[in-house]
């Protein structure tokens, strides 16, 4: 399957931003433990939520290029049947 250069951009980013989840979790979460293990946990989960939009929002990106090229494929398929029964000499399958 060829994939275009948006969507593969949209990949490269996604595992940018899974990895700005790890950064950000793993950061914070040894900045806060001399404060104590529960206020570290709270300070990671803090530092992860910025990345975890970011894949959110890609992830909505991939699905719609799926969708559409999905929607090109029901397309092609849906003008093949359209012609194939406009070729038909049978005249039940044919609206008046």
């Amino acid at each position: 399957m060829k994939r275009t250069i948006a969507e593969t951009i949209v990949s490269f980013l996604l595992g940018a931003a899974w990895a700005i989840v790890l950064l950000g979790a793993v950061f914070l979460f040894w900045s806060f433990l001399p404060f104590g293990f529960f206020i570290a946990v709270m300070a990671g989960i803090v530092g992860s939520l910025f990345g975890l939009l970011c894949v959110v929002l890609l992830e909505v990106a991939a699905l719609q290029f799926d969708k559409y090229r999905e929607l090109k494929h029901q397309t092609r398929l849906l003008e093949q049947i359209k012609t194939s029964l406009g070729r038909s000499d049978d005249p039940s399958l044919r609206h008046h």
